[in-house]
C-alpha cells in the first residue's frame, strides 16, 4: 500500500508554521539561517526531530538542500543570549503586580483632594513608564552579548573544496588548495585574508558593519552585502562581482597612496602582483563562478589554461615539449571532477592530446 501524503493530525500546528515559512521553497542557505532548523540541528529533541523527519518524507526532493544546510550549520559555533518563556512571563508579572499594588494602596487610603489625587495618579503612572523604560534598557543589554574577538581558519587540500558559514553567517565556497583566515577584532569590522580562490555571499548586517577581503598583496575588497569571487592564485588577482557592489582599495607598490575603485555586477578587475598594473572590464560573472556548481566553462580555453587549472586545483605541474601546443583552444563546458587523473583524461579528450607522466611531472604531446 503506497504511503499517504496526508499530514498526521498531531503535526497540523507545525505544518501551519511550515506553510507560513514556505520551507518547500527554501535553499540550503535559507534552511541554515532558519532558527527552527538550527534548533533541530544543534539541539534535537523529540518534537523537532519528529517534525523534520516527517517533513522530509513529504518533501524528499529537498533532502540534498537539507543535508548541505546541516553541514553549514555545524561548521560554525552559535553563541547568544535568549530569555526563556518563564523569565519573560515573570518579568511581566512583576511589572503588573507593582502597578496593582499601587492601585490597592491608593483605594484603601483616605481620599485626597482632587488636585492631590491627580498628582498621585500622574506620579504613579510616570513611575510605571519609567519602570518600563528601565526594564527595556536592561532587556536590550541582556540580549546584546559582550563583544569578543572572533578568529576562524579553514584550508582545503589539492582536489578538495569546502562550503561553510563564517561566524557572521556569511557563506563561503573555498576552492581547492586555498586558505582563509577570518577575524573580527572590532564589532563593526569583519576581515578575511585569502590565499587561493573563494566565492563569497556576505550577509548584510543592520549595523552596516564592513566586510573586507585581503589578498596578502596590495589589494583589498570591501563590501557590505553582496556576492563576489576572488581568485588570488599565481601572479595575478581577479575579482568578479556577481551581485551588489564592492569597493576595491589598491595600494601603490612604491608609496602609500591608495586608489579606490568600485565594481558593478558583471565587472571584473585584474591585478598584476608583479608590477601593480590593473584593469577593469566586463565579464560573464556566471561563467566565472560556475566552478561553485561543479562546472568548468571554457571560452577559447587553451592548453595553457588547462595547465594553470591543474596546478591551481590539484597542485599538479604539467609541462609540454612543443610550446606550440599552448595555443590550442576549445570552447564548451565540462564537469569538474576533483580527481587529478580524471581531469587529465577529460583535458586529453577536449584538446586531443595525451599527457605523459614522468617523475611526478606530466608532459603533453599531440596525438
Amino acid at each position: 500500500m503506497p504511503e499517504s501524503d496526508e499530514i498526521p493530525p498531531t503535526l497540523v500546528s507545525l505544518y501551519k508554521s511550515d506553510h507560513l515559512q514556505q520551507y518547500h521553497l527554501y535553499t540550503a542557505r535559507d534552511f541554515a539561517l532558519d532558527e527552527y532548523f538550527q534548533e533541530w540541528v544543534l539541539r534535537p529533541d523529540v518534537k523537532n526531530t519528529y517534525y523534520w523527519d516527517t517533513w522530509l518524507k513529504l518533501h524528499p526532493e529537498k533532502q540534498e538542500a537539507v543535508d548541505m544546510a546541516i553541514q553549514l550549520v555545524k561548521s560554525i559555533h552559535f553563541r547568544g543570549y535568549q530569555m526563556t518563556a518563564a523569565d519573560k512571563e515573570q518579568l511581566w508579572e512583576n511589572i503588573w503586580d507593582s502597578i496593582a499594588a499601587d492601585d490597592i494602596n491608593a483605594l484603601s487610603s483616605t481620599p485626597a483632594p482632587a488636585a492631590s489625587r491627580f498628582r498621585i495618579f500622574s506620579w504613579k503612572y510616570a513611575a510605571a513608564i519609567l519602570l518600563f523604560i528601565l526594564l527595556g534598557i536592561l532587556w536590550l543589554f541582556m540580549r546584546t552579548p559582550p563583544f569578543h574577538t572572533v578568529t576562524a581558519t579553514v584550508a582545503t587540500q589539492p582536489g578538495q573544496t569546502k562550503r561553510l558559514l563564517l561566524p557572521d553567517s556569511s557563506e563561503v565556497f573555498l576552492n581547492a588548495s586555498s586558505r582563509l583566515l577570518y577575524t573580527q577584532k572590532e564589532r563593526l569590522v569583519r576581515e578575511v585574508w585569502l590565499d587561493g580562490e573563494a566565492w563569497f555571499h556576505v550577509k548584510h548586517k543592520e549595523d552596516n558593519r564592513s566586510f573586507i577581503v585581503h589578498t596578502y598583496d596590495h589589494l583589498s575588497v570591501e563590501v557590505l552585502g553582496t556576492q563576489f569571487n576572488v581568485n588570488n592564485f599565481g601572479n595575478k588577482i581577479a575579482v568578479v562581482l556577481q551581485e551588489g557592489s564592492i569597493k576595491l582599495n589598491i595600494t601603490e607598490q612604491q608609496g602609500q597612496h591608495v586608489t579606490q575603485l568600485y565594481l558593478t555586477p558583471g565587472e571584473m578587475l585584474r591585478y598584476d602582483k608583479k608590477d601593480g598594473d590593473y584593469s577593469k572590464s566586463r565579464t560573464d560573472a556566471e561563467k566565472v563562478t560556475a566552478w561553485t556548481h561543479g562546472q568548468l566553462i571554457m571560452d577559447e580555453y587553451t592548453v595553457a589554461d588547462a595547465i594553470q587549472f591543474m596546478q591551481q586545483v590539484f597542485d599538479r605541474h604539467v609541462t609540454i615539449k612543443d610550446r606550440r601546443l599552448l595555443q590550442y583552444s576549445v570552447s564548451g563546458s565540462m564537469p569538474i571532477i576533483y580527481n587529478a587523473d580524471t581531469m587529465l583524461m577529460q583535458f586529453e579528450k577536449a584538446f586531443n592530446v595525451r599527457f605523459d607522466k614522468r617523475d611526478d611531472t606530466n608532459h603533453v604531446r599531440e596525438n
